[in-house]
């Protein structure tokens, strides 16, 4: 019978609802290993987060883990220790109750996720991530004005973060791994004395139909550039299955663009999980990228965001990031911005706002350069307007947080009927604008070249790409504007280009829109995703007459081994104990 015991501990385990699954209005924070200034050590005490997020962990196929810069490493200098360390180890020491979680993954470490296709495998690596959560770490402080540090106490980390996120999209196969990871992991820390937690963060887009892949469709898609994102509904089913066995879901509701529709991501999330309170806000206090460019989003809207899922019952906010600021904001200003966005989700929490926006007026329709462009004058709320729905020929259409709209995929000699409504964050809506109506004249001057079709892949090396595409032919064509991840890279009247000084092994996004001699822009193609070459190392073999462990030798080499020549019989990796005094089968004396 006492066989029986731990195999039915264990698959009990996964029965039990997470311990913190209850929890709600979360203010959670990345804490980078780099970048954290001298004065974080006392600011983040003011700092009111109730989690802190560890950037970054990863472990390696033998389930060896690592963590960015030695962060949660024993200091063994008494009189440096870094500013991160002693941050988060003295955060947690003196509020007990506030957690403290390692991220794994993030794109820098996606290599990651590709060391979990055995079973062999994860189980190795959730044995050492459950044992990097058990494991003492030392909290030290600077006592009675002293110069060096004394050790005051222990400390331990509360959980893991699994920071799922890839250039290309995650795959069912990487779906089913990390769940069962997840699961193993859940399994093992269901029978440890103090509790531990397990979250999951993913892409903006990762529970977004996946038909919203297609630009024809916007309905429940919170995204809907011209070029579409290849990660919609990535993790639906790990979001489904695993709904039990991770504690709360991050998303990741920034890196999309200033139209971003981030309360239809979090409603998609909440959908997939089945409720709101396990699902995190994310913002950032960094610059982001968009599909115009980089920008950083401003003050007002991360705090009206912070409010607006406490509004609507949603788990909390978590933000990137305390410590590295792309802005230079000092450490202390990033806890004093962290505070405002928790004092305003506390405030908003168990209120209801019911005021509709006013009606938008003055609504225009104007015609030009084979485009149709909107404006209106803005709408106000009680508490603040966030986007504004388009709604063409009677159906919603498009969303966008400006006064001013252009529609991508009016074609010429159709008349079309406009009208828009105003939104606030709790979503109501106001009344529809007048409509108006627009029609593209089906003339020569105003025909919008097609969408370049056939985008591919010509050759990759370690640091560049070639892709070709095929010419458009209903308009003249002036150029060819190519874009990379978002950002326009390129200017070419042929129907190919090579992208120079890239980055070995990385996967980058294309797509290309055509510009015709009158100065209309088409539609962006289909995107492709290409990788360059990983970097090629190539050890070099020994010079004559000098035999080494590691290198890989061919038939015929000659080397000197302890002052004797030998030839070499058949091609092996050097090893010690396959030196050539040892080795007949491998080495021939000359």
């Amino acid at each position: 019978m006492k066989k029986l015991i731990l195999p039915l501990l264990i698959g009990s385990a996964l029965l039990v609802p997470p311990t913190f699954a209850a929890e709600h209005n979360r203010a959670i924070s990345y804490l980078t290993s780099w970048g954290v200034d001298n004065q974080a050590e006392k600011e983040i005490a003011r700092a009111k987060v109730d989690t802190l997020l560890l950037s970054f962990g990863r472990w390696e196929a033998n389930g060896d883990i690592h963590i960015s810069d030695n962060i949660i490493e024993a200091p063994t200098d008494a009189y440096w220790i870094s500013s991160a360390y002693l941050s988060w180890t003295q955060f947690k020491f003196d509020n007990p109750q506030h957690k403290v979680m390692v991220a794994f993954g993030g794109q820098t470490y996606e290599s990651i996720w590709s060391y979990l296709q055995t079973a062999e495998n994860r189980e190795k690596i959730a044995q050492n991530l459950v044992a990097l959560l058990q494991k003492n770490l030392p909290v030290y402080k600077r006592v009675n004005g002293q110069n060096q540090y004394t050790q005051v106490g222990t400390t331990q980390l509360d959980g893991i973060d699994f920071d799922f996120e890839k250039g290309a999209r995650v795959t069912a196969e990487e779906n089913a791994n990390l769940l069962d990871l997840a699961k193993r992991v859940r399994q093992k820390i269901a029978l440890l004395p103090t509790k531990k937690l397990l979250s999951l963060t993913t892409y903006h887009v990762g529970a977004d139909p996946i038909e919203c892949a297609n630009v024809a469709v916007t309905q429940d898609c919170s995204y809907i550039e011209p070029s579409r994102s290849p990660h919609h509904g990535e993790v639906l089913p790990l979001l489904k299955n695993g709904k039990d066995v991770f504690d709360f879901f991050n998303v990741m509701a920034y890196d999309a663009g200033k139209r971003f529709k981030y309360d239809v991501a979090m409603a998609n999330y909440a959908r997939a999980v089945g409720t709101p309170a396990k699902i995190v806000l994310g913002a950032t206090i960094n610059q982001q990228w968009g599909p115009e460019g980089s920008f950083v989003e401003n003050y007002q809207n991360n705090i009206e965001r912070a409010a607006w899922q406490a509004r609507n019952n949603y788990g909390g906010f978590f933000v990137w990031t305390l410590g590295s600021n792309t802005q230079s904001m000092p450490f202390a200003e990033q806890v004093n911005y962290i505070n405002h966005m928790k004092e305003a989700a506390e405030e908003a929490a168990g209120t209801e706002d019911l005021v509709k926006p006013t009606t938008p007026t003055a609504l225009q329709a104007t015609v030009n350069k084979g485009s149709i462009s909107l404006n209106w004058k803005a709408s106000t709320d009680n508490i603040a307007v966030t986007s504004y729905q388009i709604h063409r020929n009677g159906s919603n259409y498009s969303t966008t947080t400006s006064t001013q709209w252009t529609d991508p995929s009016a074609l010429a000699g159709v008349e079309y009927r406009y009208f828009v409504k105003a939104r606030d964050a709790a979503g109501n809506l106001s009344a529809a604008s007048n409509e108006v109506k627009a029609k593209i004249e089906s003339t020569q001057e105003q025909v919008k070249p097609n969408a370049p079709t056939g985008l591919s892949q010509l050759s990759a090396t370690s640091n560049s790409l070639s892709i070709k595409w095929q010419a458009v032919s209903n308009t003249t064509i002036k150029h060819y504007q190519v874009w990379r991840d978002g950002i326009k890279v390129k200017t070419v009247t042929a129907t190919q280009f090579q992208d120079t000084g890239l980055a070995a092994g990385k996967t980058y996004t294309y797509y290309v829109t055509a510009e015709s001699d009158k100065g209309l822009i088409s539609s962006a193609s289909s995107t492709l995703q290409a990788k360059t070459q990983d970097e090629q190392v190539v050890t070099p073999g020994p010079a004559e007459g000098d035999w080494k462990v590691g290198v890989n030798y061919k038939v015929g080499e000659v080397v000197t081994y302890q002052g004797k020549k030998y030839r070499c019989l058949q091609a092996h990796p050097a090893m010690a104990h396959w030196n050539p005094a040892a080795a007949g089968s491998l080495w021939q004396l000359q």
